[in-house]
C-alpha cells in the first residue's frame, strides 16, 4: 500500500545506439564473472598449496565463494531497487577488480579466502544485471534477451579455465589473476561510460512506506506459498543437480572410464558450446512458440535425460550425448527461469526477487557437491549422477504442477 499518489514522469525511450551499448556492457560483465571464476580454477589449487593449504582447505575456497553469494544476492538486489541498478553494477565491477588484485598479491592463506570471499560477493550482481536487462526490455521478450546475456556465462565458462591454463607460468604463477584483473578494470570504464540507470524508483507524494526486511520476507509463508517462492525453491534443486555432477564428474569419468585432465577438459568446453547454442539460437525460438513455462519443463526434461544417460553409461559416446542432453537442457532452463522470475515481479522487486533467485542458486551449489561426495563415496561413482537425475524430475514436476506465467497486479 502507498500513502500517496504516485508521481511519474513520463517514460523515456533509450536511443538505439546507448540501449545496445548498455545491454552489450551487461552482457560483458556477465562473461567477465564467468571468465573470472574460471580462470582461477587451473591455477588456484597449486597455488593455495605454495601457501601451506590443505586439500580440504582448498576445496573450502570454492565454498568461502559460494557462501557470499548466497548471502549478498539478495542484499544487492534489495539496494539496486532502491538506489537504481547502475551504481551497485559500478560497485560490483570496482570490487571485481580489487578481488583479483588481492589474489594476485596473496602472500597468506587468509588473503586468498578474503579474495574469494570478495569475488563471491561482487559475482551476486548476476541478480542485478538480471533486473537491468528486465527493466529494460518488454515482457514478451526477456526470455529471448535473457537467452543472449546467458550466452555470457556460457562464454565464459569455456573461456575462463582455458586461458586460465594458458596464462598459466611457473616462474609467475599471478600472471593469470592481474590479467583477470585487467579485464575487469576494462569492464568498469564501459560501464561508467555506456550503463546508464535503467531503475528509478517511484517517486511518491508522501513519505516513503515502510519495506519488510530481507529476514522478514524470507520468513514469510505468503512469499513462498507464491510464484517467487516456487521459482526459488527450483533455482535451488536444479543448481543443486548441477553441481553435484560438476564437482563429482571428473571423479565419474576417471572410475569408469579412465579419463584424465585433458578428456574433463574437452567434455566442459563441449558442454559450454552446446550451451551458448541453445542460449544465442533456441531458447527464443522456443519461448515464442511454446512459453517460458513450458521451455523450462523441456530443458528440464532434457537435462534429467542427459543426468540418466550419464549414470548408465557403459561407454564414452554415452558420456557425449549424456552432456549434449544437459547442456541443451541448461541452454532452455535459465533464461527461462530468470524470464519467469521477472514476469512475476513488479519493477520495484525486481531485484530482489532476482537476488533471492540467485541466492537459492548459490546454496544449491554449496550443498549439491557436499551430497554428492558422500554419495560417491557410500554408494559409487554412478550415484550422483543418477541422484541428479532425480532430483531435476521432481522439480519438472514442481514446474508443471505449481508454475505459471501470469504477471501480478502492479501493486502486489
Amino acid at each position: 500500500m502507498t500513502t500517496g499518489p504516485e508521481i511519474t514522469a513520463p517514460p523515456t525511450e533509450p536511443a538505439p545506439t546507448g540501449h545496445a551499448r548498455a545491454l552489450a556492457t551487461v552482457w560483458f560483465t556477465l562473461f567477465l564473472d564467468l571468465v573470472s571464476f574460471g580462470i582461477v580454477i587451473p591455477v588456484l589449487p597449486f597455488y593455495a598449496k605454495d601457501t601451506g593449504a590443505s586439500e580440504g582447505l582448498i576445496a573450502l575456497l570454492a565454498t568461502a565463494y559460494s557462501a557470499a553469494q548466497f548471502v549478498m544476492s539478495p542484499v544487492l538486489g534489495r539496494l539496486s531497487d532502491r538506489h537504481g541498478r547502475r551504481p551497485v553494477m559500478l560497485i560490483s565491477i570496482a570490487g571485481s577488480t580489487l578481488a583479483m588484485l588481492t589474489l594476485g598479491f596473496a602472500q597468506a592463506l587468509w588473503m586468498l579466502f578474503l579474495s574469494r570471499t570478495i569475488s563471491g560477493v561482487c559475482n551476486a550482481n548476476v541478480s542485478t544485471a538480471h533486473a537491468y536487462v528486465a527493466d529494460r526490455v518488454p515482457p514478451h521478450q526477456r526470455a529471448r534477451y535473457m537467452g543472449m546475456m546467458g550466452t555470457a556465462v556460457g562464454l565464459g565458462f569455456i573461456v575462463g579455465p582455458s586461458l586460465g591454463g594458458l596464462l598459466a607460468r611457473p616462474d609467475w604463477p599471478q600472471f593469470p589473476f592481474f590479467v583477470g584483473a585487467g579485464l575487469s578494470l576494462l569492464n568498469f570504464l564501459m560501464a561508467v561510460l555506456w550503463l546508464p540507470e535503467s531503475h528509478r524508483p517511484r517517486a511518491l507524494a508522501g513519505p516513503p512506506p515502510p519495506r519488510p526486511s530481507l529476514l522478514a520476507v524470507a520468513r514469510d509463508p505468503a512469499f513462498w506459498s507464491g510464484q517467487i517462492g516456487v521459482m526459488v525453491a527450483i533455482y535451488f534443486g536444479f543448481f543443486c543437480a548441477f553441481a553435484a555432477m560438476e564437482a563429482t564428474f571428473a571423479l565419474f569419468t576417471e572410475a569408469c572410464f579412465g579419463w584424465g585432465e585433458q578428456e574433463t577438459g574437452k567434455f566442459f568446453a563441449f558442454v559450454g558450446t552446446i550451451i551458448v547454442l541453445f542460449q544465442g539460437v533456441i531458447v527464443g525460438r522456443s519461448v515464442a512458440t511454446i512459453g517460458e513455462r513450458r521451455s523450462l519443463a523441456l530443458g528440464l526434461t532434457m537435462s534429467a535425460t542427459g543426468f540418466t544417460l550419464l549414470s548408465v553409461s557403459p561407454a564414452w559416446p554415452w558420456v557425449l550425448l549424456g552432456g549434449f542432453f544437459i547442456a541443451g537442457g541448461n541452454g532452455l532452463i535459465m533464461p527461462s527461469m530468470s524470464a519467469l522470475v521477472s514476469r512475476n515481479s513488479t519493477s520495484d522487486n525486481q531485484g530482489i526477487n532476482a537476488g533471492f533467485a540467485q541466492s537459492a542458486g548459490a546454496l544449491g551449489r554449496i550443498a549439491g557437491p557436499m551430497i554428492a561426495g558422500v554419495l560417491f563415496e557410500l554408494i559409487g561413482p554412478r550415484a550422483p549422477m543418477g541422484s541428479s537425475a532425480v532430483l531435476v524430475v521432481l522439480v519438472c514436476l514442481m514446474v508443471i504442477l505449481r508454475v505459471h506465467e501470469a504477471r501480478p497486479e502492479p501493486g502486489r
